[in-house]
Protein backbone atom coordinates (compact mmCIF):
# COMPACT_ATOMS: atom_id res chain seq x y z
CA UNK A 1 0.00 0.00 0.00
CA UNK A 2 1.72 3.17 -1.00
CA UNK A 3 1.38 6.64 0.64
CA UNK A 4 -1.53 7.83 -1.73
CA UNK A 5 -3.80 4.09 -0.72
CA UNK A 6 -3.47 5.01 2.81
CA UNK A 7 -4.72 8.67 2.77
CA UNK A 8 -7.57 7.11 0.72
CA UNK A 9 -8.08 4.68 3.25
CA UNK A 10 -7.53 7.16 6.29
CA UNK A 11 -10.18 9.45 4.46
CA UNK A 12 -12.43 6.68 3.87
CA UNK A 13 -12.80 6.12 7.33
CA UNK A 14 -12.92 9.58 8.46
CA UNK A 15 -16.38 10.50 5.95
CA UNK A 16 -17.42 7.38 7.68
CA UNK A 17 -17.37 9.48 10.92
CA UNK A 18 -18.43 13.27 9.46
CA UNK A 19 -21.93 13.68 9.68
CA UNK A 20 -21.58 17.24 9.17
CA UNK A 21 -19.01 20.02 7.97
CA UNK A 22 -17.27 20.98 10.85
CA UNK A 23 -13.83 22.55 11.57
CA UNK A 24 -10.32 21.25 10.88
CA UNK A 25 -9.42 20.98 14.23
CA UNK A 26 -12.04 18.34 14.71
CA UNK A 27 -10.33 16.56 11.88
CA UNK A 28 -7.05 16.51 12.48
CA UNK A 29 -8.01 15.09 16.01
CA UNK A 30 -10.43 12.18 13.93
CA UNK A 31 -7.05 11.54 11.68
CA UNK A 32 -4.73 10.83 14.67
CA UNK A 33 -7.05 8.97 16.20
CA UNK A 34 -8.30 6.89 12.93
CA UNK A 35 -4.23 6.58 12.45
CA UNK A 36 -3.06 5.86 15.89
CA UNK A 37 -3.24 1.75 15.69
CA UNK A 38 -1.59 1.44 12.61
CA UNK A 39 1.08 4.21 13.53
CA UNK A 40 1.34 1.60 16.75
CA UNK A 41 2.06 -1.74 14.61
CA UNK A 42 4.44 0.27 12.77
CA UNK A 43 6.50 1.68 15.70
CA UNK A 44 5.99 -1.83 17.21
CA UNK A 45 7.48 -3.40 14.16
CA UNK A 46 10.65 -1.03 14.07
CA UNK A 47 11.80 -1.19 17.63
CA UNK A 48 11.56 -4.74 17.11
CA UNK A 49 13.79 -4.85 14.14
CA UNK A 50 16.15 -2.66 16.09
CA UNK A 51 16.12 -5.20 19.11
CA UNK A 52 16.68 -8.01 16.73
CA UNK A 53 19.78 -6.44 14.85
CA UNK A 54 21.52 -5.27 18.01
CA UNK A 55 24.76 -6.80 18.84
CA UNK A 56 25.05 -8.64 22.32
CA UNK A 57 28.07 -6.56 23.31
CA UNK A 58 28.35 -4.84 26.39
CA UNK A 59 27.23 -1.00 26.05
CA UNK A 60 30.29 0.58 28.08
CA UNK A 61 33.22 -1.83 27.31
CA UNK A 62 31.97 -3.05 23.70
CA UNK A 63 33.12 -6.97 25.08
CA UNK A 64 30.51 -9.77 24.35
CA UNK A 65 28.78 -10.51 26.76
CA UNK A 66 27.55 -14.23 28.05
CA UNK A 67 24.19 -14.45 26.67
CA UNK A 68 21.72 -15.75 29.41
CA UNK A 69 18.39 -15.21 27.29
CA UNK A 70 17.50 -14.16 22.95
CA UNK A 71 13.49 -13.11 23.98
CA UNK A 72 13.29 -11.37 26.97
CA UNK A 73 9.72 -9.52 27.06
CA UNK A 74 9.21 -5.56 27.93
CA UNK A 75 6.40 -3.51 27.24
CA UNK A 76 6.96 0.41 26.69
CA UNK A 77 4.00 3.18 26.34
CA UNK A 78 5.09 5.21 23.09
CA UNK A 79 3.29 8.40 21.58
CA UNK A 80 0.94 5.71 19.81
CA UNK A 81 0.23 3.65 22.76
CA UNK A 82 1.56 0.50 24.75
CA UNK A 83 4.25 -1.53 22.38
CA UNK A 84 5.42 -4.60 22.89
CA UNK A 85 8.92 -6.36 21.96
CA UNK A 86 11.45 -8.79 22.62
CA UNK A 87 15.17 -8.52 23.26
CA UNK A 88 18.31 -10.45 24.75
CA UNK A 89 19.90 -10.14 28.01
CA UNK A 90 23.40 -10.92 28.88
CA UNK A 91 26.14 -10.85 31.59
CA UNK A 92 29.48 -8.51 31.28
CA UNK A 93 32.12 -10.73 32.68
CA UNK A 94 34.82 -7.65 32.84
CA UNK A 95 32.45 -4.88 34.23
CA UNK A 96 30.63 -7.56 36.23
CA UNK A 97 26.86 -6.35 35.32
CA UNK A 98 23.96 -7.15 33.10
CA UNK A 99 22.50 -5.43 30.57
CA UNK A 100 19.69 -5.11 27.74
CA UNK A 101 22.04 -3.81 24.66
CA UNK A 102 19.17 -3.05 22.96
CA UNK A 103 17.12 -0.97 25.50
CA UNK A 104 20.20 0.83 25.90
CA UNK A 105 20.20 1.63 21.90
CA UNK A 106 16.49 2.60 22.15
CA UNK A 107 16.85 5.04 24.46
CA UNK A 108 15.13 3.48 27.18
CA UNK A 109 15.61 3.67 31.17
CA UNK A 110 15.56 0.37 33.38
CA UNK A 111 12.50 -0.56 34.23
CA UNK A 112 10.97 2.71 32.99
CA UNK A 113 7.43 2.57 31.10
CA UNK A 114 8.17 5.25 28.82
CA UNK A 115 9.10 5.50 25.33
CA UNK A 116 11.93 8.70 24.80
CA UNK A 117 9.63 11.13 23.34
CA UNK A 118 7.11 10.23 26.49
CA UNK A 119 10.44 10.87 28.64
CA UNK A 120 11.03 14.21 26.79
CA UNK A 121 6.81 15.28 26.78
CA UNK A 122 6.88 14.64 30.55
CA UNK A 123 10.17 16.68 31.36
CA UNK A 124 9.09 19.70 29.12
CA UNK A 125 5.58 19.72 30.70
CA UNK A 126 6.68 19.62 34.16
CA UNK A 127 9.60 22.90 33.10
CA UNK A 128 6.32 24.86 32.22
CA UNK A 129 3.59 23.87 34.95
CA UNK A 130 3.22 21.09 37.94
CA UNK A 131 2.38 17.76 36.67
CA UNK A 132 -0.81 17.94 38.09
CA UNK A 133 -1.75 21.18 35.74
CA UNK A 134 -0.52 20.19 33.16
CA UNK A 135 -2.29 16.64 32.17
CA UNK A 136 -4.82 18.39 30.10
CA UNK A 137 -2.43 20.16 28.15
CA UNK A 138 -0.42 17.08 27.34
CA UNK A 139 -3.34 15.47 26.45
CA UNK A 140 -4.70 18.15 24.14
CA UNK A 141 -1.10 19.11 22.50
CA UNK A 142 -0.14 15.49 22.15
CA UNK A 143 -3.27 13.27 21.87
CA UNK A 144 -1.15 11.33 24.78
CA UNK A 145 -3.60 10.31 28.42
CA UNK A 146 -1.03 10.93 30.91
CA UNK A 147 -1.83 10.49 34.61
CA UNK A 148 -0.32 13.57 37.20
CA UNK A 149 1.53 10.32 38.65
CA UNK A 150 3.50 9.50 35.85
CA UNK A 151 3.98 13.06 34.47
CA UNK A 152 5.75 13.48 37.98
CA UNK A 153 7.52 10.80 38.02
CA UNK A 154 9.19 10.43 34.16
CA UNK A 155 10.04 14.44 34.77
CA UNK A 156 11.70 13.66 38.16
CA UNK A 157 13.50 11.05 36.59
CA UNK A 158 14.79 13.03 33.88
CA UNK A 159 15.63 15.45 36.34
CA UNK A 160 18.35 13.18 37.73
CA UNK A 161 19.57 12.46 34.53
CA UNK A 162 20.29 15.67 33.84
CA UNK A 163 21.83 16.25 37.51
CA UNK A 164 24.21 13.44 37.27
CA UNK A 165 25.14 15.22 33.76
CA UNK A 166 26.08 18.20 35.66
CA UNK A 167 27.58 16.37 38.30
CA UNK A 168 29.83 15.15 35.61
CA UNK A 169 30.85 18.13 34.78
CA UNK A 170 31.32 19.41 38.11
CA UNK A 171 33.44 16.88 38.99
CA UNK A 172 35.68 17.42 35.95
CA UNK A 173 36.48 20.63 37.29
CA UNK A 174 39.00 18.82 39.71
CA UNK A 175 41.20 17.24 37.36
CA UNK A 176 43.44 18.65 34.74
CA UNK A 177 42.04 16.21 32.52
CA UNK A 178 38.79 16.87 33.16
CA UNK A 179 39.40 21.00 32.83
CA UNK A 180 40.73 19.57 28.88
CA UNK A 181 37.29 18.13 27.82
CA UNK A 182 35.38 21.05 29.53
CA UNK A 183 37.07 23.60 27.70
CA UNK A 184 36.94 21.16 24.02
CA UNK A 185 33.50 22.35 24.39
CA UNK A 186 34.22 26.02 23.63
CA UNK A 187 34.12 25.86 19.66
CA UNK A 188 34.97 28.80 17.24
CA UNK A 189 35.83 31.49 19.31
CA UNK A 190 36.92 34.90 19.12
CA UNK A 191 40.68 35.93 18.87
CA UNK A 192 39.83 38.27 21.45
CA UNK A 193 36.64 38.52 23.78
CA UNK A 194 35.66 39.33 26.69
CA UNK A 195 33.87 37.07 28.97
CA UNK A 196 31.25 37.90 31.38
CA UNK A 197 29.75 36.55 34.52
CA UNK A 198 26.97 37.77 36.10
CA UNK A 199 26.32 36.28 40.11
CA UNK A 200 22.70 36.59 42.08
CA UNK A 201 20.98 34.56 44.73
CA UNK A 202 16.87 34.00 45.02
CA UNK A 203 15.22 32.06 47.81
CA UNK A 204 13.24 28.97 46.83
CA UNK A 205 10.77 27.53 49.39
CA UNK A 206 10.91 23.97 50.48
CA UNK A 207 9.05 21.29 52.40
CA UNK A 208 11.72 20.41 54.65
CA UNK A 209 10.89 19.37 58.62
CA UNK A 210 7.05 19.48 58.10
CA UNK A 211 5.13 19.47 60.97
CA UNK A 212 7.89 19.81 63.47
CA UNK A 213 7.97 23.95 63.59
CA UNK A 214 6.45 23.56 67.18
CA UNK A 215 9.07 21.51 67.86
CA UNK A 216 11.37 23.19 66.77
CA UNK A 217 10.71 26.55 67.79
CA UNK A 218 10.56 25.02 71.53
CA UNK A 219 14.32 23.84 70.86
CA UNK A 220 15.17 27.83 68.97
CA UNK A 221 16.08 26.02 66.09
CA UNK A 222 15.27 27.71 62.81
CA UNK A 223 12.19 26.91 60.98
CA UNK A 224 12.63 28.43 58.12
CA UNK A 225 11.97 26.97 54.64
CA UNK A 226 13.13 29.80 52.43
CA UNK A 227 16.55 28.72 51.16
CA UNK A 228 19.14 30.47 48.85
CA UNK A 229 19.28 29.12 44.90
CA UNK A 230 22.75 30.45 44.05
CA UNK A 231 22.70 31.48 40.40
CA UNK A 232 24.73 32.48 37.68
CA UNK A 233 24.83 33.85 33.76
CA UNK A 234 27.53 33.67 31.33
CA UNK A 235 28.33 35.22 27.61
CA UNK A 236 30.63 36.89 25.73
CA UNK A 237 30.59 40.88 24.98
CA UNK A 238 30.75 40.15 21.48
CA UNK A 239 27.17 38.48 21.93
CA UNK A 240 25.58 41.29 23.74
CA UNK A 241 23.38 44.05 21.76
CA UNK A 242 20.78 46.65 21.75
CA UNK A 243 17.37 46.51 19.47
CA UNK A 244 16.35 49.05 17.16
CA UNK A 245 14.70 51.00 20.46
CA UNK A 246 17.60 50.33 22.39
CA UNK A 247 16.63 48.00 24.50
CA UNK A 248 19.39 45.29 25.56
CA UNK A 249 19.77 41.54 24.37
CA UNK A 250 22.07 38.89 24.87
CA UNK A 251 22.01 35.95 21.20
CA UNK A 252 23.92 33.32 23.67
CA UNK A 253 24.30 32.89 27.24
CA UNK A 254 24.99 29.95 29.88
CA UNK A 255 23.13 29.45 33.21
CA UNK A 256 23.80 27.77 36.78
CA UNK A 257 21.73 27.29 39.53
CA UNK A 258 22.03 25.31 42.25
CA UNK A 259 20.65 24.47 46.15
CA UNK A 260 23.85 22.88 46.94
CA UNK A 261 25.60 25.71 48.44
CA UNK A 262 28.27 28.14 47.63
CA UNK A 263 31.22 25.76 46.88
CA UNK A 264 29.37 23.03 44.33
CA UNK A 265 28.52 26.35 42.82
CA UNK A 266 31.67 27.53 42.29
CA UNK A 267 32.67 24.40 40.74
CA UNK A 268 29.27 24.70 38.89
CA UNK A 269 30.02 28.17 37.60
CA UNK A 270 33.71 27.65 36.90
CA UNK A 271 32.51 24.32 34.84
CA UNK A 272 29.85 26.67 32.79
CA UNK A 273 32.81 28.95 32.34
CA UNK A 274 35.49 26.76 30.90
CA UNK A 275 32.90 25.54 28.61
CA UNK A 276 32.31 28.59 27.51
CA UNK A 277 36.25 29.79 26.83
CA UNK A 278 37.29 31.15 30.19
CA UNK A 279 41.03 29.43 29.81
CA UNK A 280 41.20 31.14 25.93
CA UNK A 281 40.91 34.50 27.64
CA UNK A 282 42.33 36.97 29.53
CA UNK A 283 40.03 39.48 29.59
CA UNK A 284 36.40 38.38 32.45
CA UNK A 285 34.63 40.42 33.70
CA UNK A 286 33.09 39.92 37.00
CA UNK A 287 29.52 41.95 38.15
CA UNK A 288 27.17 41.45 40.98
CA UNK A 289 26.05 43.15 44.05
CA UNK A 290 28.07 43.88 47.22
CA UNK A 291 27.49 39.92 48.78
CA UNK A 292 31.33 39.02 49.98
CA UNK A 293 30.26 35.25 49.19
CA UNK A 294 30.10 36.29 45.37
CA UNK A 295 33.86 38.08 45.59
CA UNK A 296 35.15 35.23 47.18
CA UNK A 297 34.47 33.04 44.54
CA UNK A 298 35.87 35.46 42.18
CA UNK A 299 38.97 35.59 44.01
CA UNK A 300 39.02 31.81 44.33
CA UNK A 301 38.60 30.86 40.60
CA UNK A 302 39.04 34.27 38.40
CA UNK A 303 41.66 35.88 40.31
CA UNK A 304 42.65 38.28 37.72
CA UNK A 305 39.04 39.13 36.61
CA UNK A 306 37.52 42.79 36.89
CA UNK A 307 34.90 43.40 39.60
CA UNK A 308 32.18 45.20 39.24
CA UNK A 309 29.59 46.25 41.40
CA UNK A 310 25.90 46.33 39.88
CA UNK A 311 25.39 50.37 39.73
CA UNK A 312 21.87 50.64 40.38
CA UNK A 313 22.69 48.49 43.56
CA UNK A 314 24.96 51.29 44.43
CA UNK A 315 22.46 53.93 43.41
CA UNK A 316 20.07 51.86 45.60
CA UNK A 317 22.55 52.49 48.84
CA UNK A 318 23.04 56.58 47.67
CA UNK A 319 18.84 57.20 47.67
CA UNK A 320 18.05 55.42 51.33
CA UNK A 321 21.20 57.49 52.62
CA UNK A 322 19.86 60.44 50.94
CA UNK A 323 16.20 59.44 52.18
CA UNK A 324 16.98 59.11 56.01
CA UNK A 325 19.17 62.29 56.03
CA UNK A 326 16.56 64.58 54.62
CA UNK A 327 13.41 62.75 54.83
CA UNK A 328 12.00 60.30 52.21
CA UNK A 329 11.21 61.12 48.54
CA UNK A 330 12.03 65.31 49.90
CA UNK A 331 13.14 67.57 47.69
CA UNK A 332 16.25 67.86 49.53
CA UNK A 333 17.22 63.92 49.32
CA UNK A 334 16.87 64.39 45.58
CA UNK A 335 18.41 67.38 45.50
CA UNK A 336 21.44 65.98 47.47
CA UNK A 337 21.86 62.67 46.04
CA UNK A 338 21.80 63.78 41.85
CA UNK A 339 24.95 65.16 41.87
CA UNK A 340 26.47 62.21 42.99
CA UNK A 341 25.19 59.56 40.99
CA UNK A 342 25.85 61.78 37.93
CA UNK A 343 29.98 61.78 39.45
CA UNK A 344 29.78 58.09 40.04
CA UNK A 345 28.28 57.30 36.55
CA UNK A 346 30.33 59.97 34.61
CA UNK A 347 33.71 60.81 36.39
CA UNK A 348 36.99 58.16 36.41
CA UNK A 349 37.54 58.38 39.81
CA UNK A 350 33.76 58.83 40.89
CA UNK A 351 33.25 56.43 43.22
CA UNK A 352 36.31 58.15 45.27
CA UNK A 353 34.23 61.63 44.74
CA UNK A 354 31.82 60.21 46.91
CA UNK A 355 33.42 58.63 49.83
CA UNK A 356 34.43 62.12 50.09
CA UNK A 357 31.36 63.63 50.20
CA UNK A 358 30.61 61.42 52.50
CA UNK A 359 32.76 61.86 55.02
CA UNK A 360 32.30 65.52 54.44
CA UNK A 361 28.59 65.08 55.78
CA UNK A 362 29.70 64.85 59.35
CA UNK A 363 30.96 68.27 59.09
CA UNK A 364 28.15 69.53 57.14
CA UNK A 365 25.42 68.45 58.59
CA UNK A 366 25.77 69.35 62.44
CA UNK A 367 23.44 67.63 63.98
CA UNK A 368 22.99 63.99 62.73
CA UNK A 369 20.83 61.07 64.81
CA UNK A 370 22.72 58.44 66.23
CA UNK A 371 20.70 56.23 63.63
CA UNK A 372 21.74 58.77 60.64
CA UNK A 373 25.64 58.33 61.98
CA UNK A 374 25.21 54.55 61.70
CA UNK A 375 24.29 54.98 58.39
CA UNK A 376 27.01 57.51 57.19
CA UNK A 377 29.34 55.10 58.38
CA UNK A 378 27.45 52.41 57.05
CA UNK A 379 27.86 53.60 53.69
CA UNK A 380 31.26 55.06 54.24
CA UNK A 381 32.38 51.77 54.61
CA UNK A 382 30.60 49.99 51.89
CA UNK A 383 32.17 52.66 49.28
CA UNK A 384 35.48 52.02 50.98
CA UNK A 385 35.30 48.46 50.59
CA UNK A 386 33.65 48.50 46.80
CA UNK A 387 35.49 51.45 45.49
CA UNK A 388 37.62 49.96 43.60
CA UNK A 389 34.91 47.52 41.46
CA UNK A 390 33.17 50.83 40.18
CA UNK A 391 34.78 52.08 36.99
CA UNK A 392 31.94 52.68 35.47
CA UNK A 393 33.01 55.60 32.93
CA UNK A 394 35.65 52.95 31.65
CA UNK A 395 33.13 50.58 31.86
CA UNK A 396 30.76 52.32 29.65
CA UNK A 397 33.31 53.42 27.53
CA UNK A 398 34.22 49.62 26.66
CA UNK A 399 31.02 49.07 25.68
CA UNK A 400 30.36 46.63 29.21
CA UNK A 401 27.62 46.13 31.33
CA UNK A 402 27.62 48.02 33.97
CA UNK A 403 24.40 46.72 35.62
CA UNK A 404 23.36 43.39 36.40
CA UNK A 405 19.98 42.85 34.57
CA UNK A 406 21.08 40.17 32.92
CA UNK A 407 21.12 37.71 36.34
CA UNK A 408 18.19 39.43 37.71
CA UNK A 409 16.36 38.57 34.76
CA UNK A 410 17.82 34.41 35.02
CA UNK A 411 16.49 34.54 38.33
CA UNK A 412 12.72 35.96 37.37
CA UNK A 413 13.22 33.27 34.66
CA UNK A 414 13.50 30.58 37.29
CA UNK A 415 11.53 31.94 40.14
CA UNK A 416 8.45 31.68 37.37
CA UNK A 417 8.55 27.95 37.64
CA UNK A 418 10.02 27.74 41.42
CA UNK A 419 7.85 29.90 42.85
CA UNK A 420 3.81 29.08 41.59
CA UNK A 421 1.87 30.09 44.18
CA UNK A 422 1.59 27.37 46.91
CA UNK A 423 4.68 25.41 45.43
CA UNK A 424 6.73 23.59 47.76
CA UNK A 425 10.04 21.65 47.03
CA UNK A 426 12.56 19.31 48.97
CA UNK A 427 16.14 19.60 48.24
CA UNK A 428 16.63 16.42 46.26
CA UNK A 429 13.23 17.44 44.05
CA UNK A 430 14.39 21.00 43.50
CA UNK A 431 18.00 19.72 42.37
CA UNK A 432 16.51 17.68 40.08
CA UNK A 433 14.54 20.12 38.56
CA UNK A 434 17.15 23.05 38.87
CA UNK A 435 19.30 20.55 36.87
CA UNK A 436 16.76 19.76 34.25
CA UNK A 437 15.49 23.47 34.11
CA UNK A 438 19.26 24.98 33.15
CA UNK A 439 20.11 21.91 31.24
CA UNK A 440 17.44 22.94 28.84
CA UNK A 441 18.33 26.63 29.10
CA UNK A 442 21.59 26.33 28.04
CA UNK A 443 21.11 24.55 24.85
CA UNK A 444 22.07 21.06 25.87
CA UNK A 445 18.55 19.20 26.10
CA UNK A 446 20.19 16.85 22.88
CA UNK A 447 22.09 15.16 25.85
CA UNK A 448 19.04 13.92 27.45
CA UNK A 449 16.87 13.29 23.76
CA UNK A 450 19.18 12.46 21.30
CA UNK A 451 16.62 11.84 18.96
CA UNK A 452 15.74 15.62 18.08
CA UNK A 453 19.25 15.85 16.54
CA UNK A 454 19.78 12.83 14.83
CA UNK A 455 19.56 12.70 11.28
CA UNK A 456 17.76 9.87 9.67
CA UNK A 457 18.07 8.68 5.56
CA UNK A 458 14.71 10.47 4.27
CA UNK A 459 13.69 13.80 3.49
CA UNK A 460 13.01 16.82 5.49
CA UNK A 461 9.09 18.27 5.54
CA UNK A 462 9.22 21.99 5.13
CA UNK A 463 5.96 23.83 6.04
CA UNK A 464 5.95 26.85 3.83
Amino acid sequence: MNEDEVATWLVERAMARIKHPTDMGTLENLVDELSLECRRRALQRLVQHCADAQAMNCPICNRSLLVEARHRLREVNSCSGPIQFKRGYGFCEHCGTYFHPADRTLGLQERAPASPRVQEICALSALRAPAGQAQDDVRRLTGINLDPSTLHREARRQGKRALALRDRDEQRTQTPEGLAQLAAQATALPDDFTLIIQIDAWNIRERDHWGQTEAFRAIGKDTGRWHWVYTATLFRLDQRATTASGRPVISQRGFVATRKGVESFQRQLYAEAVGRGVLSTQKVLILADGAIWIWNIAKDRFKDALQRVDLYHVQEHLWGLANQLFGQGSHEARQWVLPYLQKLKNHSNGALEVLQGLEQIKVVIKKLTADQQKAVDREINYFQQHQNRMDYKNGKNLGQPVGSGAVESTCSQYQRRFKLTGQFWSLAGDEDFLALFTLHHNGRWSQLFPHDAKQISMPSLHLN
